[in-house]
């Protein structure tokens, strides 16, 4: 039995037909110690078999570097785009389910909200990561996520949104005391102690300042 139904499937698949134009690279990182990635996996395959080539995964093991790089020792961990532009810390299940679709479609089609901020977003001194910790039962959480991919796309590299699932990745959770979901961190150049920007969707605007604020601050 699939992850997804048949009816769920054939929705999909007109979906990404009306929206999928370039291809889109998809890398899974598994683990030994990971009980949802066999789960990742055949959703990533379903996903692609009805997305007319244009989703193009692959599956590798967690390693030691990646470890270092991504400053978490298990997955499931999807990385989505040429550039990595938006990153699942998780499972992609329950409200986020639908978001994931568009994450894939928005990296695909490049149809973002901030035409016109593309080129303040693209030119940032600093890298931002955008992490939006979430639960599967958040119905508010995939609409925070969404806004975060908009504004990765928009940078063409210089953002990254990263979607944390609390309840698999609870240490990151603590570390940012988080209590209530979304709650949305932002952090540059890879540092893994980013700070709280917001707890529930934030306004658009208020997110893209800051993220402009961030990324052209002296380190």
């Amino acid at each position: 039995m699939g992850v997804l139904s048949p009816k769920d499937l054939e929705y999909i698949k007109s979906k990404f037909e009306k929206e999928l134009i370039r291809e889109v690279p998809i890398v899974l990182l598994e683990s030994d110690n990971c009980e949802l990635c066999g789960t990742v996996k055949q959703l990533i395959e379903e996903l692609a078999e009805v997305s007319n080539g244009k989703i193009q995964y692959t599956v590798n093991k967690l390693q030691d570097f990646h470890k270092e790089l991504l400053g978490v020792n298990r997955g499931p961990i999807i990385l989505i785009g040429k550039k990595v532009e938006i990153r699942y810390t998780g499972a992609p299940l329950g409200e986020e389910g639908w978001a994931f679709l568009e994450a894939i479609s928005l990296v695909s089609n490049r149809r973002h909200v901030f035409k016109d901020h593309e080129d303040e977003l693209s030119s940032l001194a600093n890298r931002v990561k955008i992490e939006t910790i979430v639960t599967p039962t958040c119905p508010a959480c995939p609409h925070a996520v969404l806004l975060a991919h908009n504004v990765a796309v928009a940078s063409k590299g210089r953002v990254i949104s990263d979607v944390v699932e609390a309840y698999e990745f609870p240490e990151i959770a603590d570390k940012y005391n988080v209590n209530a979901v979304p709650t949305v961190v932002l952090s540059v150049n890879g540092n893994y102690n980013g700070s709280v920007f917001s707890i529930g969707v934030p306004r658009p605007e208020a997110l893209l300042k800051a993220v402009l604020r961030l990324g052209n601050a002296d380190t």
